[in-house]
């Protein structure tokens, strides 16, 4: 499969990948009323800007304004390109394009020529500058957005009425290649971590889980186009191969740090990020890696209930951290285990998707079904045994979203 595989960038080589689960005629398609009942825009400098808000709290589930940040941020909208970019592109809902115009527009209205990224916008359409997750920066959010832009790059390039659109998503992809360079200036050089080993020291923000969301927005476009990043997608698999455990303790072998000495399951998208790298270039290496932390390190999580931290502390004891447990963490252990399955036809692997993806189910330490299929809400998280966060912000709701149309369906 893989002589197959290099030849296809990762954006033609899904419909290889998605809905592999055997029993995916019998499922339902996820449901975006929800997320659709969050969405709200504004014309903004002529422009027509829409974005999905960020809180929706029990039991109106209205859009609840964030105190201090704002209605609509990056993180948020960029990811849910990528919903949207599965139902245009997959299930043909064209009444889909206008929104995500809307929110390609926000993207390029949060960036800048030179490459760095707000992520709040406030009430009034204005960008919040100060807040200090929205400050310009090239981190979370710039590499969120780009992901975004991506999604929307592979949603209306060809389409003869958007060349303009795909010309301005073409330009911000530039501008932020000399963020890029910044950024493997650093290479080879390594760092030392927390428990005195030589690891790489090139990761965005010193942290391997930014980094491997920066590995999915190129991988995302590569072979597309003019874009080619096929030297910065090896960077940053050798960056993420270098932040994996490989001690003695085999119950945590194969887990990816994500910041220092700890691994937290939000956000930790190296797996996907890999197998995405192993599509492009083919290197065994990190399809061996993803392996490797699915015959060791998964087998831990499903065994402790899916915890949300875990740390390896200055005497070499592992600290488990239980909550709270959130979709964006599930969503990013099923999707790496999913494609994992996809592309080495495991059954094994396919079983341990099918138990991660359940904790959606009800098949959680809190016992509670976390998705509604009728309404679209995926409750905010657990944070108890037997305490659930009933509310449903955006980012709860765009991750549940993203697991349900990789596996298929509900």
């Amino acid at each position: 499969m893989k002589s197959v595989l290099k030849l296809l960038s990762w954006a033609s080589v899904v419909v290889l990948l998605i809905n592999c689960n055997p029993a995916e005629q019998s499922l339902e398609p996820a449901n975006l009323d929800h997320a659709l009942q969050l969405v709200d825009s504004m014309l903004i400098d002529g422009q027509q800007i829409k974005w999905i808000s960020i809180y929706a709290d029990a039991p109106s589930y209205e859009p609840v304004h964030a105190a201090g940040e704002g209605v609509s941020c990056v993180d948020d909208v960029g990811r849910f390109l990528e919903v949207l970019e599965f139902e245009i592109n997959r299930n043909h809902q064209e009444e889909l394009l206008p929104l995500a115009e809307g929110m390609t527009k926000f993207l390029l209205y949060l960036s800048r020529e030179d490459g760095l990224w707000y992520n709040f916008i406030l009430e009034d359409g204005s960008i919040n500058k100060e807040y200090r997750t929205s400050i310009a920066s090239f981190q979370w959010w710039a590499v969120r957005g780009l992901r975004g832009l991506g999604a929307s790059y592979r949603i209306f390039s060809g389409r003869a009425d958007s060349k303009l659109l795909t010309e301005q998503i073409h330009r911000r992809f530039l501008a932020s290649q000399p963020q890029l360079d910044s950024l493997f200036s650093n290479y080879p050089q390594m760092t030392i971590a927390a428990d005195g080993s030589e690891r790489p020291g090139w990761n965005l923000s010193n942290a391997p889980d930014q980094s491997a969301e920066l590995l999915l927005a190129l991988s995302g476009v590569h072979g597309l186009g003019e874009f080619n990043y096929e030297k910065e997608i090896g960077y940053l698999a050798e960056a993420l191969l270098g932040w994996q455990y490989h001690g003695d303790d085999m119950s945590y072998k194969g887990m990816y740090f994500c910041w220092q000495n700890s691994w937290h399951a939000w956000g930790s998208n190296q797996t996907l990020a890999l197998l995405q790298a192993y599509i492009i270039l083919g290197k065994e290496d990190y399809l061996n890696s993803v392996k490797l932390w699915a015959d060791h390190f998964l087998p831990t999580l499903i065994a402790a209930n899916f915890p949300a931290e875990i740390q390896l502390d200055s005497t070499g004891s592992w600290q488990i951290q239980q909550y709270s447990q959130i979709a964006y963490g599930q969503s990013s252990t099923y999707r790496g285990i999913h494609l994992l399955a996809a592309l080495t036809g495991s059954s094994d692997y396919a079983q341990k998707a099918e138990t991660t993806f359940a904790w959606f189910k009800g098949k959680n330490i809190a016992t509670t079904q976390m998705y509604d299929p009728n309404t679209g809400r995926c409750f905010d998280g657990i944070y108890a045994a037997d305490g659930i966060n009933m509310n449903s912000g955006a980012e709860s709701t765009i991750e549940c979203l993203l697991a349900i149309q990789a596996r298929g369906g509900w």
